[in-house]
């Protein structure tokens, strides 16, 4: 066997087993969701066609390789999976129902029809470069090319359409998408180009298994808001497990090198893959040693942080029972009537966070009904005028011309109010005493939303950090400055509970230091 074909076999096989592996893991995380049943499903498709694909290009006998070349016609699925998981994770799958149903229609008609015609799909393999035998193409190959080509151009237009009038935080997450997809396709070039006897493809072919790590983009674009940013550590965690996979795979490709060596030259030191593998292994423990000490470490902020989350509504209730005993003045005892009822309702709501964040909150228990939106931000502002005055913020709220004082939307309202009263007590919180915030509600009547807008002149986002803040347990290093209490939970329950609303929510910022805006945007009526 050829030194390219070993090296080309066992990265295929490393493809393979990395992407099933990420397909499962994400799957087991919540397999009643459509976008992670999409991405498990492309994952098989690739590996499906990966393995025909090996099995087609190093069997001998060509008719039994020309029998794995014809099962290579699964790959058209990857494509049409591709296009249906980005349409499902951005919500416009309703929209483009018609095309995606058209897109199978024409996957089943084209199978069925090289089913009946399977020498139109290829001929005999026959050998070429250091293959034993390859794929070659029959006279209606060109259909199965318009057919794989024409689904790809149609999901790039859709995405690049959608990518041009989507908001930041939408935007980079399409980056993802886009890279992933890219690089597929990218390396799967040399394989065309070896159908097609190009030059220079055979020396391509040993990079074509690159192909298979798309699925690495392409699920940190679909899965980083709900699990792969909850900790820097936790989010390398994923990856680092695939490149252990890498290593141990590297040690079998060198005792298989060694062996070849060995025969092929008389004098190969055999010392060499000793020495390698040994090294390789206190690589492997090294990196599983430092992610489980940062998952160690992880699990320790997080205990910490909540036990002080905790401890300050405990703390006031305390104190403010004590001081009741004393009191005489029935003013103030229902002052502190008052505060206690807060505190135990702020304990209350980080009690709903902590089991809101654990789990997924069927839409179905929210309970509906029409709510004014002037009431809801007019009870926001009063629960936090305390606050306000004793920071001396300038705190302005605007309503358009368009936003009635009857209006009302669809909404759960205590739910609703808590993710909003998350956005305005971040602006209060990570604002400088004196400081200015401004609340704004306005009407976009051409997209049919109210849009709620918090802006502070505060601490700011870092560019970097900025399509991370929605994520579960994520602190930037300035946040944590500024409130060493913080969970990072806040805004990835807003978040879950906007969504849930039917709406959409953002960030923007001009950098540290330059304070930042939150959006809200929920659907009329």
């Amino acid at each position: 066997m050829a030194i390219e074909l070993l090296i080309h076999n066992f990265g295929y096989i490393c493809s393979a087993l990395i992407t099933i592996a990420l397909g499962l893991f994400i799957l087991l995380k919540d397999p009643k969701k459509r976008t992670y049943q999409l991405f498990f499903l492309s994952t098989v498709s690739y590996v499906l066609y990966a393995i025909a694909y090996v099995l087609s290009v190093n069997i001998e006998d060509s008719g039994v390789a020309s029998v794995f070349a014809f099962l290579m016609v699964i790959a058209a699925t990857i494509p049409c999976f591709h296009a249906h998981l980005a349409f499902a994770t951005f919500g416009i799958e309703k929209e483009h129902k018609r095309g995606l149903t058209v897109m199978y229609s024409c996957f089943a008609a084209v199978f069925a029809f090289f089913i009946a015609n399977p020498y139109g799909l290829r001929l005999q393999s026959i050998p070429k470069a250091y293959f034993p035998n390859f794929f070659q193409p029959g006279p209606y190959y060109w259909i199965y090319f318009l057919f794989f080509f024409g689904v790809l151009a149609y999901y790039y237009t859709v995405l690049i359409k959608y990518y041009k009038k989507a908001d930041k935080h939408e935007q980079n997450r399409l980056k993802y998408y886009f890279a992933g997809f890219t690089w597929a396709y990218v390396w799967s070039l040399p394989i065309y180009m070896l159908i097609w006897n190009i030059p220079g493809a055979g020396y391509l072919m040993v990079f074509t298994p690159l192909l298979g790590l798309y699925t690495l983009p392409l699920a940190y674009g679909v899965y980083k808001y709900d699990l792969l940013n909850i900790n820097i550590a936790i989010k390398n965690a994923l990856l680092y497990g695939f490149f252990v996979v890498f290593v141990g795979g590297s040690v079998i490709l060198i005792n298989a090198l060694n062996g070849f060596l060995t025969k092929t030259y008389n004098k190969f030191p055999i010392w060499i893959v000793p020495v390698s593998s040994v090294f390789l292994v206190l690589l492997v423990s090294v990196i599983v040693w430092n992610q489980l000490r940062q998952a160690d470490l992880l699990k320790y902020e997080f205990i910490n942080n909540i036990s002080h989350k905790f401890r300050t509504p405990l703390t006031h209730i305390r104190w403010l029972a004590s001081e009741l005993k004393g009191m005489n003045d029935p003013i103030e005892r229902e002052r502190a009537g008052a505060k206690i009822d807060f505190a135990s309702m702020r304990l209350f709501e980080l009690t709903n966070a902590v089991i809101n964040a654990s789990r997924d909150v069927n839409p179905s228990v929210y309970r509906f009904a029409s709510v004014k939106i002037h009431d809801l931000i007019a009870d926001i502002r009063k629960a936090h005028e305390d606050q306000v005055e004793a920071k001396r913020m300038n705190v302005e709220f605007k309503f358009d011309n368009s936003v009635m004082d009857d209006f009302v939307l669809r909404a759960d309202r205590a739910r609703l109010q808590f993710a909003l009263q998350i956005l305005y007590e971040n602006a209060l919180m990570y604002t400088p005493a004196g400081g200015h915030v401004t609340v704004s509600v306005s009407a976009q009547s051409s997209q049919k939303e109210i849009v709620i807008t918090f802006k502070d002149d505060g601490i700011g986002i870092k560019d970097s950090d900025i399509s991370h803040v929605f994520s579960r347990f994520f602190r930037a290093i300035n946040a944590r400055r500024t409130d060493t209490e913080g969970m990072g939970l806040g805004l990835f329950i807003a978040k879950d509970i906007i969504e849930k609303h039917g709406g959409r929510i953002w960030a923007e910022s001009d950098g540290e230091n330059k304070g930042s805006t939150f959006s809200v945007a929920l659907q009329m009526g």
